[in-house]
């Protein structure tokens, strides 16, 4: 995806986000599965989600042409948002949606089927939904491809009474069809200086502070930055003003953070070339990775850096070694009155990271191996570790080496129940997931890794990511992996839990699950049907909530009840489908509009089995006069059961039915 407005903290990551991110904390077995939907402040992903929209309202800056949009989607439904990459087109369309309001739905990103046809699938819509398609980096043969099928598309997004936002491609080779062009709308940037404004106010600085900005600040908004650089300048500025205690004003915060964007890379060329020696490097780097760690860890972290390089060990005596204060000092580094080590200019750790990641690719492969035995020095905090970890896979991330940091994923979980580098392995899992860019690519290998036999803790990990990260942006997807993973799952219930609390807050999810068990029954899968039995309570098959009409009334939907009834009956003993049949038959009975549809969905999932339909003829008769229904109050629903049953037997015969 392209151009959302986000921010980023000197691109530092930690266990505190900027946004609304979650941050998945597995250090024990799952004791309670339901858990895995509620992060670390008690949110579910649906209010992870909304809490995401709100985060970017408040820095949001209303761009030329977000009025026109608004007026086109709320009088169609839809809207097609053009413009340069780079605008911003993203997050105006996440704000779109938000500013909507009164949605009975959730909102959810579309994402086109890459593999099959048709590239968009229709069942991906729940009444009232917000929907986002972001095409923007979509190829000429998808946009040619989702063209054909958008018309559809958006037919069914209005008869569900949904909303639909779709980022165009800007380089269209094809441009888009002229039955299109009503829904199309031009964005194009905001002011600046106006945005700039915004993210300061909301990160504490005022507005009279940035009425007058210095020169170099206007001339460089004044060469268009990414709009994505702009909200990073704002946290440097923060950062610039908090490391000055305040002091210093606007205009000298503005000169240290613009320094950092603007001149860094060239500094630190400078001084790695005059730091020839391998510890001074090593020392360099390693501060880098573990910028703000106790000076004790960085120590450490250094001498394994030198040893995974197979740099030669130091043989003079202690006493003759510089210590720790003059080889910091060396580097431009120092510690606060805490121990911790930091590099004293703005933006050097950046810097370093990327310097020695772009220009000694040698080391990737023992710097991988470093960060994967480094999460686990003792002299090391939790946010320490998760700092690591985040910044190794900023520099994986930010040039394309997605396999670098998957292969430590799978290396951390791999681990016992139990372990801290299963919680490395998550946030590494995270911060992939969340990548604009990479995103799918971590998507599809947990995909892939979800169809295998995994280790207790990898799955864990899996679930972990699958409930509190993709299940904010694209549910779909995480009741996908889920559900594999389910099927799969031989210690526990974690992964099944997690899929039933993720489906039971959606009807359209609950939709989707019916069908993909319908759809496999010739696989017999036995979580499949313990799935199944769970996943039709009744009460959420009948109650329409804001949709015009209950589940059970779906011709899809009963279908897949058949169907999956009948699988159960076929493959599980009385006893397991006892209980929920009495839920239905309860159900019947209470509900006089939905008591044909009920029992005759448990009727036709028999299959006209003889032996099945005799055991649910006793268990309703049982049933009805059991405790504490008093006489034959619920005679006329064994009756009634039973003409059904007759009814069906001599249809199957090839008699008519009376």
């Amino acid at each position: 995806m392209s151009d959302p407005i986000t921010t980023r903290v000197d691109r530092s990551y930690g266990p505190v986000h900027t946004g609304a991110g979650n941050l998945i904390t597995i250090n024990q077995p799952i004791s309670d599965p339901s858990a895995l939907l509620v992060d670390s402040r008690g949110r579910t992903p649906l209010r992870v989600a909304e809490d995401e929209l709100t985060w970017l309202h408040e820095r949001f800056v209303h761009p030329p042409g977000f009025g026109e949009a608004r007026e086109r989607l709320e009088a169609t439904g839809t809207v097609l948002l053009d413009g340069e990459p780079g605008s911003g087109r993203n997050a105006a369309a996440r704000m779109l949606l938000r500013e909507l309001g009164g949605g009975t739905g959730r909102f959810h990103e579309v994402l086109p089927d890459l593999e099959n046809s048709p590239r968009l699938n229709p069942a991906h819509i729940g009444d009232g939904d917000q929907l986002l398609l972001d095409l923007s980096t979509a190829d000429k043969h998808l946009w040619r491809e989702i063209q054909g099928e958008l018309s559809s598309f958006r037919s069914a997004v209005r008869a569900g009474r949904a909303h639909l936002v779709v980022v165009l491609p800007h380089h269209r080779v094809e441009k888009h069809h002229a039955a299109f062009e009503p829904f199309r709308a031009e964005m194009t940037r905001p002011q600046e200086m106006r945005l700039l404004r915004t993210y300061l106010r909301r990160d504490g600085i005022d507005h009279a502070d940035a009425s007058r900005p210095p020169a170099p600040l206007t001339e460089y908004l004044a060469g268009r930055p990414p709009i994505r650089e702009i909200a990073e300048l704002a946290a440097l500025i923060q950062r610039a003003r908090n490391a000055a205690r305040g002091a210093g004003g606007f205009d000298q915060w503005c000169v240290t953070a613009l320094t950092a964007v603007t001149a860094r890379d060239k500094d630190v060329t400078q001084l790695v070339t005059e730091r020839r020696e391998g510890p001074q490097r090593a020392l360099l780097l390693t501060t880098a990775m573990l910028h703000g760690a106790h000076a004790d860890a960085v120590h450490q972290a250094t001498a394994s850096l030198l040893k995974v390089a197979r740099y030669p060990e130091d043989t003079r005596p202690l006493l003759e070694r510089a210590d720790l204060a003059e080889r910091f000092k060396e580097i431009g580094a120092e510690t606060d009155a805490g121990a911790r080590a930091r590099f004293s200019e703005l933006g050097y750790d950046t810097a370093i990271r990327a310097h020695f990641w772009n220009h000694m690719p040698e080391l990737r492969g023992p710097l991988r191996t470093w960060v994967a035995d480094t999460v686990l020095l003792p002299q090391l905090g939790q946010d320490d570790r998760d700092g690591l970890v985040g910044r190794f896979a900023e520099e994986c991330l930010r040039t394309g080496h997605t396999d670098e940091l998957l292969s430590l994923v799978a290396q951390w979980a791999s681990a016992p129940r139990g372990d801290a580098r299963l919680r490395s392995a998550a946030h590494a899992l995270e911060l992939g997931l969340r990548h604009q860019v990479h995103g799918r690519a971590f998507r599809k290998r947990i995909y892939d890794w979800s169809k295998q036999t995994l280790s207790a803790g990898l799955a864990d990990v899996l679930v972990g990511v699958c409930a509190e990260v993709m299940a904010v942006r694209h549910p779909d997807e995480a009741m996908v992996r889920l559900h594999h993973l389910a099927r799969r799952e031989v210690r526990g219930r974690a992964a099944r839990e997690a899929l039933l609390t993720l489906v039971r807050a959606d009807h359209r999810l609950r939709r989707l699950l019916l069908f993909r068990i319908a759809r496999d029954t010739e696989h017999d899968w036995p979580a499949d049907a313990e799935l199944f039995l769970d996943l039709t309570e009744p009460g959420p098959l009948l109650d329409p909530g804001a949709r015009v009409r209950p589940l059970l009334a779906e011709t899809g939907v009963r279908s897949q009840l058949v169907t999956g009834w009948g699988a159960v009956f076929r493959r599980r003993p009385h006893p397991d489908w006892a209980g929920p049949v009495r839920g239905w038959l309860l159900a019947a009975w209470e509900h006089e509009r939905h008591r044909d549809a009920l029992l005759d969905v448990l009727v036709e999932g028999s299959g006209g089995r003889g032996d099945v339909l005799g055991q649910l003829y006793v268990l309703t008769r049982d049933w009805a006069h059991a405790p504490p229904e008093p006489g034959d109050r619920r005679t006329p629903l064994v009756d009634l059961l039973f003409d059904k049953i007759n009814a069906s037997q001599a249809t199957r015969n090839g008699e008519i039915a009376p």
